[in-house]
């Protein structure tokens, strides 16, 4: 149990106040029935020494007691002797108890034992009644703890009723803490405030509020950046459609590679405007496609064969080797854009006549991709960082937006796929695994063809593309 758990800290200050109580209860029960007890057994012995005092010309005949009743149950002892001081007559002769000198109670002391008398005295005899004290403690003890039992029984049954009776409060507690953990800021709901007990409703309802204002700042931002993302593709590819335009009327050399830069700054710009549109895409309240049925292999293949004009460019020999083949149940653009990532970081920070490796295997009876490449690989304690939004290594020559990452984390989640990132051993490059815990992993990987490569469209078809109105 957690030290902050609440049954817990009800537990700390119940218990405790049962088992004062307890003690309490005792505590008086054996001072005020002791006092009580103490008052009725020396009328009591008073009473027994005045009906066995008898006349004075003849002498009682007393029934002999047994020890057992005389210790445990607390018979009185009557003791007669004459005017001469000789004892006559004794209830329970193994007592050795003298005759008293003084009249009234004492307490008396006989080996290990005390012992009550009560001392009558006549001119013709002597009465004594005699009571066991050890009798009388133990009859108070008896009552004390009988009164504090009730009290001690409470304390186990308030535990077990604090532990189960509580039960239904801290599961509507967990139930708003399990709606809460499924938040995120794709998906910001309200917490279930019928559950919350009354105590707790406030904070329930003034975390809704914080909740409703949070959708409302998402989706401003959603919404900014796709719409400038959107306005930004017409402009730029318009920049690019004159930008090839311009080329052909400028024959000089210099002019061609400073218009070269200005190409690749626009091929750049328009890839960041394109990676934006598709986080948009990714974080917008709108319920995506619903899963479908996915062969990995044939996925992975038409993947590659995207990439491999890049590949050919680079001089990058871009392999893949499957033992398996899986079917995978997930948003196929969204996977799609998980490999393409995946591959093109790759790829971008491959050197030139690099290797990049795709494998389809299974690992521990789950189907694991696998994409290695020997490029400059990622310092350890930057790892955790490099799928943040807009993250860059200092000092990385390649050139990228620092969103590639972080749209792969992003769409790995939303399927339930799971993303590691880690160095190689030998330190020469970076190897991304997903893990697909659900797929159906087939025995072989059967022979297929990769796709063609997608054709390429002019910046002219995608400014028409982009000018014709919205469906």
């Amino acid at each position: 149990m957690r030290k902050d758990s609440l049954r817990k800290q009800l537990m700390v200050w119940l218990l405790p106040l049962y088992a004062v109580a307890a003690t309490a209860a005792c505590t008086l029960t054996y001072f005020m029935y002791g006092s009580m007890v103490s008052h009725f057994m020396d009328h009591q012995l008073q009473s027994f020494a005045d009906s066995h005092a008898g006349s004075s010309s003849s002498i009682p005949t007393l029934k002999p007691l047994s020890a057992h009743n005389v210790t445990r149950k607390g018979d009185m002892v009557v003791q007669i002797w004459d005017r001469n001081h000789r004892l006559v007559a004794s209830s329970f002769p193994e007592l050795a108890l003298e005759r008293q000198s003084k009249p009234g109670f004492s307490d008396v002391t006989i080996g290990d034992s005390r012992w009550r008398v009560y001392t009558m005295q006549s001119p013709d005899r002597t009465v004594q009644s005699a009571q066991s004290l050890k009798f009388r403690r133990f009859l108070v003890k008896s009552q004390a703890l009988q009164a504090g039992l009730p009290v001690a029984l409470m304390i186990p049954l308030s535990g077990i009723f604090l532990w189960f009776g509580m039960r239904p409060a801290i599961r509507r507690l967990e139930l708003i803490s399990q709606a809460a953990a499924k938040q995120d800021e794709h998906r910001l709901s309200d917490l279930p405030a019928e559950h919350a007990p009354s105590e707790i409703r406030p904070l329930v309802l003034a975390v809704n509020t914080l909740l409703a204002r949070l959708r409302i700042a998402f989706s401003a931002q959603q919404r900014f950046v796709q719409d400038a993302a959107h306005e930004l593709r017409t402009p730029i590819t318009a920049m690019s459609l004159q930008l090839e335009n311009l080329k052909s009327r400028m024959p000089d050399a210099a002019a061609a590679e400073q218009l070269a830069q200005l190409e690749g700054g626009l091929a750049r710009t328009k890839r960041l405007v394109e990676q934006l549109l598709r986080l948009a895409r990714q974080e917008s309240p709108r319920l995506a496609d619903p899963p479908s049925a996915i062969q990995l292999d044939g996925l992975l293949k038409s993947s590659i064969a995207d990439f491999m004009p890049l590949a050919d460019r680079r001089s990058i020999d871009l392999g893949y080797a499957a033992d398996i083949d899986a079917i995978v149940h997930a948003n196929e653009d969204e996977l799609r854009s998980l490999i393409h990532n995946l591959l093109d970081n790759a790829l971008r920070y491959t050197p030139a006549g690099g290797i990049v490796d795709v494998t389809l295997h299974r690992d521990t009876g789950v189907a694991m991709v696998e994409i290695a490449d020997n490029g400059p690989g990622i310092p350890p304690e930057l790892l955790p960082r490099v799928c943040d939004r807009f993250f860059r290594i200092e000092g990385a020559e390649t050139e990228g937006s620092g969103l590639g990452l972080a749209i792969a984390r992003n769409a790995a989640e939303r399927n339930r796929i799971g993303l590691e990132l880690s160095n190689r051993l030998d330190g020469s490059g970076l190897i991304a695994r997903l893990r697909f815990e659900t797929a159906t992993v087939l025995a072989q990987s059967p022979p297929r063809s990769p796709a063609a490569a997608p054709e390429e469209t002019s910046p002219a078809d995608e400014l028409a593309a982009e000018t014709q109105p919205p469906s």
